[in-house]
């Protein structure tokens, strides 16, 4: 059993923060999320929504039953127990049918009318400003651009480091093109430990319904999966934004509506869009490692190689080591092969685009790698996957 106490909002250091305890079994811990003072009246402690759909997916994996002392609004209530569990049981045999219990509000709250977005400044997140911005429909444009600390950047101490380095992109993005600027922090993953990969759709509406009664529109910006890529089978190499489509929409409430940003496309199609849009040369940031740009983790060598197969990596020579890539063409190429080969679909549409320019040599190459990944999944002896590990990134680094 997982239970949510009423939360409460507390002024700390010029921080508004938003607290209560979640007890898991008997393990009871506090949950905080912090902004800036100025946001405190949008803190939302009325409702149990933003909890509920933060824990909802560790629930169901872990065979819990989720209890609420304070109410969970009317449609998000309904829309998950009557649709999404039951979906995610149905093709996932693995997964608990949670039951929630909960009080059911069906008042409005106060709502400022803000439309908000993430901005880390990666493909998808400035794929939304590129698309969401100077549109006819004035209601729809982004106002405000949100910096969350809720677990895409790791945990432990390289954690709180790392969204320490990556904070100062966004914000000079936001100043510079004239956005208010929510920079957010919590330490959801300490409390609730999920695989990110498996779980951010879940952990990052938690800031947003934090916040509900700031936005009446929100735009997550959508993993890269297209239409023919939806499912809703847990499988290895994909993450819960393949069902995006369904989820987003039963996130929504008839107060705030949570829009899956570039739904449908893949991250070659926005690739498409972006190269049109130039503060993307100065502020793009996919880095899974560092800061800046390695050049040398999954996402740069992905956003690298489709930049590159789409004849535009030289406009992002202020951001990528283009010298560096054009020099090592041939290791880019066998990672290529590689991504490709274990079924990432990301790197279908770039393989594709570049397959007339992978010589002989660049296959042959990935061939080791690709074996000690074929061995190492069918082996289930620690000592021997960990010793294989190791091998395994001795060939690709």
């Amino acid at each position: 059993m997982i239970k949510i106490s009423q939360p409460e909002v507390i002024i700390k250091d010029s921080k508004a923060i938003l607290q209560n305890f979640i007890t898991i079994n008997d393990n009871i811990s506090l949950l905080w999320f912090s902004v800036d003072e100025k946001y405190k009246d949008y803190l939302c402690y009325e409702r149990s929504d933003a909890y509920v759909i933060a824990i909802l997916n560790y629930a169901m994996r872990n065979n819990h039953d989720i209890e609420c002392e304070v109410p969970i609004s009317e449609d998000l209530y309904y829309n998950i127990d009557k649709y999404l569990i039951d979906a995610l049981c149905k093709y996932n045999k693995n997964f608990y049918r949670t039951k929630i219990n909960a009080p059911v509000a069906s008042v409005n709250l106060p709502n400022a009318g803000a439309v908000g977005t993430g901005i880390s400044c990666g493909v998808d997140s400035l794929h939304a400003l590129a698309s969401q911005t100077n549109l006819k429909f004035k209601r729809h444009n982004i106002t405000h651009l949100c910096f969350n600390n809720v677990g895409s950047h790791g945990e432990g101490k390289k954690a709180e480091q790392l969204f320490a380095a990556r904070i100062e992109n966004p914000k000079k993005f936001a100043e510079e093109y004239g956005y208010d600027f929510i920079l957010s922090n919590s330490n959801l993953m300490e409390v609730i430990p999920q695989n990110h990969y498996k779980t951010h759709t879940y952990s990052s509406m938690f800031p947003v319904y934090c916040l509900q009664k700031l936005y009446h529109i929100y735009y997550y910006a959508s993993a890269g999966y297209s239409y023919k890529d939806f499912h809703l089978e847990d499988i290895p190499i994909d993450c819960c934004g393949s069902y995006e489509m369904l989820s987003l929409p039963i996130f929504s409430t008839h107060q705030l509506r949570i829009y899956s940003e570039g739904e449908g496309l893949d991250r070659m199609d926005k690739l498409k869009d972006i190269v049109k849009f130039p503060p993307s040369y100065k502020y793009l940031n996919v880095c899974l490692e560092e800061g800046d740009n390695c050049g040398k983790c999954e996402k740069c060598i992905r956003t690298m190689l489709g930049l590159y197969a789409l004849g535009k990596l030289d406009l992002y020579e202020q951001v990528f080591d283009v010298e560096y890539f054009k020099l090592h063409k041939r290791w880019y190429f066998k990672k290529l092969i590689y991504y490709r080969f274990i079924g990432k679909h990301d790197y279908i549409e770039i393989y594709k685009s570049l397959k007339h320019e992978i010589n002989l040599c660049c296959y042959i190459s990935s061939i080791p790698t690709i074996v000690v990944r074929i061995i190492a999944s069918h082996i289930h002896n620690e000592v021997i996957r960990a010793f294989l590990k190791k091998i395994f990134h001795k060939i690709v680094s």
